[in-house]
């Protein structure tokens, strides 16, 4: 209401301030200078909708300006968000459709988009769906991903896989305890989590993928980069299957 306010006023004022530079260089006298500019402010207080018009048409415009530089930042992070070696993926590995998500262990619309996901990768044949380790929910959401990070990095990414989808379907609070013994149910080769949470090799993996959120504005789980566009929040089976049948079209 108060930004609206703001615009509002700010219209008033600027309309005011345009006009009366014009009439500075007329002939016209200080008492019709203020006429004019009163008619301006009362034809304006008079029809608001022209102030409604002109707001609406700057959000619009703000909003294309928004999109076209976060396609531009997409473009320009392609490296690091579609080929990174460091970030599991799964699906066609040489897929022109490409889908990357930033998770956290402990946000429950992650979890429930994971079943959706697994889903439409059994039902497509041509995605390579990647995965962003993206921690911002708390010292056991930072931990599980360092767990996670270690077993791709150690122990490859047939055992991340199944690390990842335990996590996943896991529906109380993580600790150590847990992970630890998630970890050796799927068989991980590491022994001593302890001294390899925190390798230099692990947390460079969590900062990039922070650093590539935070350029991409990303600050919620889950977040989807599919294409050239950003989807936040859950998406149901439909919603994607739509986003990936209309971004074969363009293909």
């Amino acid at each position: 209401m108060f930004k609206y306010l703001f615009v509002f006023l700010f219209f008033i004022n600027l309309s005011q301030s345009l006009f009366s530079q014009e009439l500075l260089n007329s002939n016209f006298d200080n008492v019709t200078k203020n006429e004019i500019n009163k008619l301006i402010k009362n034809y304006i207080l008079d029809n608001p909708e022209i102030v409604i018009e002109a707001i609406e048409l700057f959000q619009k415009q703000q909003n294309l300006n928004s999109i076209k530089k976060q396609k531009e930042t997409i473009k320009s992070l392609s490296v690091e968000l579609y080929d990174d070696t460091n970030s599991y993926f799964f699906g066609n590995e040489n897929s022109e459709l490409k889908i990357v998500e930033f998770i956290d262990y402990n946000c429950g619309y992650c979890k429930k988009n994971h079943e959706i996901i697994m889903n439409i990768l059994n039902e497509n044949n041509d995605i390579k769906y990647i995965i962003k380790e993206l921690p911002i929910l708390g010292e056991s959401s930072l931990l599980a991903s360092k767990f996670a990070i270690n077993i791709y990095l150690v122990d490859g990414p047939k055992i991340y896989e199944k690390f990842y989808d335990k996590l996943m379907r896991h529906n109380s609070q993580l600790n150590f305890e847990i992970l630890n013994k998630i970890a050796k149910k799927v068989g991980s080769s590491i022994k001593d989590f302890n001294s390899q949470l925190n390798l230099d090799s692990v947390n460079s993996v969590i900062l990039k993928n922070l650093t590539l959120a935070d350029k991409l504005s990303i600050d919620g789980t889950p977040t989807f980069i599919i294409g050239d566009n950003i989807f936040r929040g859950f998406i149901s089976f439909d919603q994607l299957q739509e986003i990936i049948d209309n971004l074969r079209k363009k293909k």
